[in-house]
This record gives C-alpha cells, structure tokens and sequence, in this order.
C-alpha cells in the first residue's frame, strides 16, 4: 500500500460514469493515471488524455510496470477483473464494488494472497496520501483538500464517510494525515485493521493512527491481539460506532455486509473493551478523537 510519490495507477472499468468521474478527480490531484481498460473500449481516451485498453496486458505493454488499479468493475465482474490485474504483475488492487458474492470475495482474497498481491475493499472509497499526491478511488471526491491534508496521522476506516469526518477534525486544529484507507464494509476484505497498520509500523511519515469500526466482524478484536502481542508498536486511536444496536433486537440487520455479530465478539462493547485492554486510545465519541490523537503525538 505504501506506494512511492509518481506511482503508475490505471483504472479497470473506466469509461462507466463512476470511473471516468473518479478517473478525472485522480488526475486533478496529481496522480499518475496512465491508462484505463474496458472491454471493447480500446482506442477511446477518457479525461482527454488517459488512453483506453481492452485488457490490462494491453495497458502494461504499452505503459511498462503498473504499480496498482482501481477497480471499478460492476460487482458480477470484479472477481474477473482483479485476477486479469495480478496474472498482468499488478501487486496493489483497489476494488470499489459493494455487494460482490461472498464466493468471488474469498476467491479474490485467496488468489491475492497468492501471487503476493494486496487487495484493498472491495467496498472501499479507496486511499489518499495527500504528500505524496495520491489518489485511488472515490476517497474525497473531488475536493479532497476540503478534508484530508499533509500531516502524521493515518486514518483506516470502515466507512468512507466517517475517514473523511475524521480528516475535517483533524485539519480543523492544523493536524493532517499521512494516509486515510477505507478497508471496505463488505464481510470478506482484503486488508484488514492489521494489515493496514503493520505496514504502517514502517512508514516514517505516520506518527499514530486513528481507526473507525463498527458492530459485526472480528477485526477489531485481531487489532487489539495484534497490539498486545507488539506487532503494532505505534499508538492507535479506536473510535468504534453501534453502541445503540445493543438495544434492539438481534434480528435487526444493519448496513455493511460485515456488520454481523457472532456471539459476544463482534459487539461494539466488546471492540471496545479488548482494544483498550490491549493498550489502544478509545474514543467515547467522534469529537474526542482529536484530543487522544494529540496525546499520542
């Protein structure tokens, strides 16, 4: 994920509407897009200047090495394209699509872990590293300085919408990220809490991390392992959502296609209680996220 300034990204299912307006929202802030590819679309430009290919071998043949891709694919076609993107050498894969089949999730995770290759989403906004003029996905829309600039914190949420959140309380008291990752809501992702932040054991430009969670799922509860066990050295903030859930009924279904609680892990009470036991900041409320991260900095 810790990709180097000038990073070649291309994009799979670039000429829908989402892509070409993620596409032309990417290369206003910087990032190196040097190709798109859809089937039977070869030949077209999108963004006047992104030359458009019908398979990623196509792409790679005619721009060299490709570092990593956007997939906006539909979801019946995501599984599809993310292994065409790792035959073709791609090692970093962001996949927008929500409610791909839990069979093409876990074949995508497993075929990644394969061939050495990391898988962000799928359901994700996408990544942002604003010092480095990185874009992948819808992460910001189209004024990302709004919400996300320079600084030492990452953000690794669940939520899209709550990174960015995050990243306007942050910029209001002059503290900026380094970079903000949406893991995805769907049950199977392809990097976890744990993932993220281990690779961030190793980036100079993160201080502490912020992360968002919710009820359903155990990754929050392999972060706190994780931390206890000091493969997470750094400090993290945990701000994790769905107290009120506890409340109703345990029929109710909310949101994410991982939000599904198994026993007592999975509760938003539980998330809270491990992690904190493990040594992590947890926040009461979104507001009180500022205040821990500056005591940690």
């Amino acid at each position: 994920m810790l990709l180097r300034e000038g990073a070649k990204v291309i994009g799979q299912g670039i000429t829908g509407s989402e892509g070409s307006r993620a596409a032309k929202w990417m290369v206003d802030y910087g990032t190196r897009v040097v190709a798109g590819v859809t089937p039977g679309k070869g030949g077209q430009t999108v963004c006047g200047t992104i030359p458009v290919f019908n398979t990623v071998k196509e792409a790679r043949d005619a721009v060299g090495p490709i570092d990593a891709t956007v997939v906006f694919a539909p979801p019946l076609r995501s599984c599809d394209a993310v292994v065409e993107a790792i035959d073709a050498g791609i090692r970093l894969l962001v996949v927008i699509a929500e409610k791909i089949p839990t069979q093409d999730g876990a074949y995508m995770y497993a075929y990644a872990k394969k061939h050495g290759a990391q898988i962000i989403g799928p359901n994700t906004t996408g990544i942002i590293n604003p010092s480095k003029k990185i874009k992948i996905g819808l992460i910001g829309g189209g004024e990302p300085l709004r919400m996300f600039q320079p600084g030492n914190v990452a953000i690794v949420s669940k939520s899209g919408s709550v990174a960015a959140e995050i990243g306007v309380l942050l910029k209001r008291v002059g503290l900026g990220i380094s970079w903000a990752v949406g893991i995805g809501g769907d049950r199977i992702i392809g990097s976890t809490y744990v993932d993220i932040l281990t690779e961030l054991e190793h980036d100079p430009g993160t201080k502490v991390s912020v992360i968002f969670g919710e009820l359903g799922g155990t990754y929050e509860e392999e972060l706190a392992e994780a931390i206890k066990d000091g493969r997470i050295k750094k400090p993290v903030v945990a701000f994790i959502a769905g107290e009120f859930t506890l409340r109703l009924p345990s029929e109710v279904q909310f949101g994410h296609a991982g939000a599904i609680i198994e026993g007592e892990r999975g509760r938003p009470d539980h998330k809270r209680r491990v992690l904190r036991e493990a040594g992590a900041q947890v926040a009461n409320t979104i507001d009180d996220i500022v205040k821990l991260v500056q005591q940690n900095l």
